[in-house]
């Protein structure tokens, strides 16, 4: 299994590290409540135990992550969601080859979808409402708060 690692020249680009050996043992929970249509609320929770052999480290491999959803619709033609992540920070490899452990991570994300008749919608998505820096992979940093909008034409309706 490929596993990725800064290189230490600069520490923006990645090498990959191949692990002929890497056993994963998984735990995962899953929960949802669903009114019909209108509204559910999901939770998600995965626990990683990672065993390598030929590597020191499981690198950039997240050892446990924590979501919850929540989708409802407020009126016939809006819909609403919300998106709440954590996860405890992957191993990596520091400038002197050390194993180093990234940063906690939370990001909340928020959008809207209306349907302004059968053929035509418009959304609005907010990633990153916090406006926290966080770490997915070892030396880049994810975008701040934005935000993503559009519009949608189905041809099918």
């Amino acid at each position: 299994m490929p596993l990725f690692v800064n290189d230490n020249g600069d520490g923006k680009t990645f090498l990959i590290l191949y692990e002929d050996k890497l056993n994963i043992f998984q735990t995962h929970a899953e929960a949802e409540y669903r009114v019909g249509e209108k509204f559910s609320a999901k939770g998600t929770f995965n626990w990683n135990i990672y065993n390598v052999h030929s590597q020191s480290r499981a690198w950039g491999l997240i050892p446990i992550e924590v979501s919850t959803t929540l989708k409802w619709q407020l009126l016939r033609d809006l819909f609403l969601n919300v998106d709440l992540w954590t996860w405890d920070g992957a191993r990596y490899r520091g400038t002197s080859g050390q194993s180093l452990k990234g940063e906690t991570a939370f990001d909340l994300n928020a959008g809207a979808e209306f349907r302004i008749n059968k053929n035509f919608n418009v959304w609005l998505q907010m990633n990153n409402i916090m406006n926290n820096r966080y770490e997915r992979w070892h030396q880049y940093e994810v975008f701040g708060f934005n935000i993503l909008g559009g519009i949608v034409y189905s041809f099918n309706q």
